[in-house]
């Protein structure tokens, strides 16, 4: 990438971002949902409404600062002044109170209603009719009598027949149209959140900064989860479990997916966390953790799917032994099984029952004799040399399996796990194994 794109250290740096080449940059599109970033920021970039930042949008944010005469370099020292001003910009602002059902159902039959209680312009004074109130039950247009039902439903009208216009004029002075909330300047608005917030987006969108520098979150980062003596901080919000794992698999990474859940307030989300350092042995569904959200709350948090990759040296050095392992347990097992599910039938057949015992009798015989004939040769050679064959048979066992994990771990890429949560990552995003410590510590 050129020199712009990887530094991002000065304002020069922000304003040559506009003559890029768009291959140059880390992402290509990112969704405004599930990230953790000032929504409102977001809002005013996404310029189109389509719930996505795209790098037209990032650019035309860099560009209308430079229009508005805004210093590109005091992105990098946001001012106490700014956020004051924003304060007090949005304070002014006040809230829009939630308008009440029965208000909705007269704001929604307002104009039907109006229409028909409507004076004729050549109305006399006074007329040789009465004045017609509206029937609420027969006769209605079908087009307009959900709108009159409801209405009669949320203003306590039920048992009426009819409206009359002073009715009407009563239940309107009662819920009264609500004037329209000022609205702030939004161009004032924009300098002041883009000033503040622009440079946070483009270190994650642009070169990944934030996620790369020690001590800093980028913005789809969630919080952290502690589970297996481990505290892991590459946490990602997840919408579809079933959807997003099938692209995971992609990224040659050991995920684990966990709902969490707060039983005090009633709320549940669900998110994936990369296991980076230590093994996948003592992860799995079921298992409960702790996860802490980037706002200091815990969450309870429980194991419900595993994509299980090799994730250190070690682990990959011990496969084939634990494989070995649980090759013969399950042998053992299965032979167990086999003998409980076939009960001797009519009473114990003393010929087959011979026949087993002779059997395994057999086998211990030749085991035993086969390690007699292993000890004795043993037996005779130096210390050295036992422990010199033990070494190199581990080693011829161990080693493949451990340059092998050694070429997986290196292919290992974190952008295939954003792409599965909405990003178009334009480029690949390694993992080193410093990184995959840090973002994994165990204890």
């Amino acid at each position: 990438m050129s020199k712009y794109a990887t530094r991002l250290r000065n304002g020069q740096d922000v304003a040559a971002l506009l003559e890029a080449d768009p291959k140059e940059f880390q992402v290509l599109s990112m969704p405004v949902k599930g990230v953790r970033f000032d929504a409102r920021t977001l809002e005013l970039m996404d310029t189109d409404h389509d719930g996505r930042i795209r790098i037209k949008e990032v650019l035309d944010a860099v560009r209308f600062l430079k229009d508005k005469g805004v210093d590109l370099g005091t992105l990098f020292k946001p001012s106490d002044s700014d956020r004051a001003q924003l304060e007090a910009l949005v304070k002014r602002q006040p809230p829009t109170p939630e308008p009440t059902s029965a208000a909705q159902a007269v704001w929604a039959a307002e104009e039907i209603l109006d229409r028909y209680f409507a004076i004729p312009d050549d109305l006399p004074l006074v007329t040789e009719t009465p004045d017609r109130p509206l029937p609420l039950g027969a006769n209605l247009n079908p087009k307009f009598a959900p709108a009159i039902r409801n209405l009669v439903e949320e203003c306590g009208l039920s048992g009426q027949t009819e409206l009359s216009r002073a009715d009407w004029a009563k239940i309107k002075a009662d819920h009264p149209h609500l004037p329209p909330a000022p609205k702030p300047d939004e161009n004032e608005e924009r300098v002041l959140r883009y000033k503040l917030n622009l440079l946070e987006l483009l270190q994650n969108f642009v070169n990944m900064k934030r996620l790369y520098t020690k001590g800093d979150w980028a913005i789809f980062q969630t919080g952290t989860l502690r589970i297996d003596s481990r505290e892991m901080r590459l946490c990602f919000h997840v919408d579809n479990v079933g959807a997003h794992s099938a692209l995971v698999e992609k990224s040659n990474c050991c995920v684990i997916y966990l709902t969490l859940k707060r039983p005090g307030e009633g709320l549940e989300r669900t998110i994936c966390a990369v296991v980076t350092a230590g093994a996948i042995a003592g992860l799995y569904v079921g298992r409960n953790g702790v996860f802490q959200d980037r706002d200091g709350k815990d969450w309870e948090a429980t194991i419900t799917k595993v994509v299980e990759a090799q994730v250190s040296l070690w682990e990959a050095f011990l496969m084939p032994w634990r494989k070995a392992g649980e090759g013969m347990a399950n042998s053992v097992k299965k032979f167990l099984a086999d003998r409980q599910s076939k009960p001797l039938e009519g009473g114990i057949n003393g010929a087959a029952l011979a026949s087993s015992v002779a059997a395994i009798g057999i086998g211990i015989g030749m085991v035993g004799a086969a390690c007699a004939s292993i000890m004795a040769a043993i037996g005779s050679m130096p210390a050295w040399k036992i422990a010199a064959g033990v070494a190199v048979l581990v080693l011829m066992v161990s080693v493949p399996s451990a340059i092998l994990c050694w070429f997986k771990l290196r292919r290992r890429d974190l952008g295939a796990i954003l792409n599965a949560s909405g990003w178009a990552v334009n480029r690949p995003m390694k993992l080193s194994m410093r990184l995959a410590r840090s973002f994994t510590q165990v204890r």
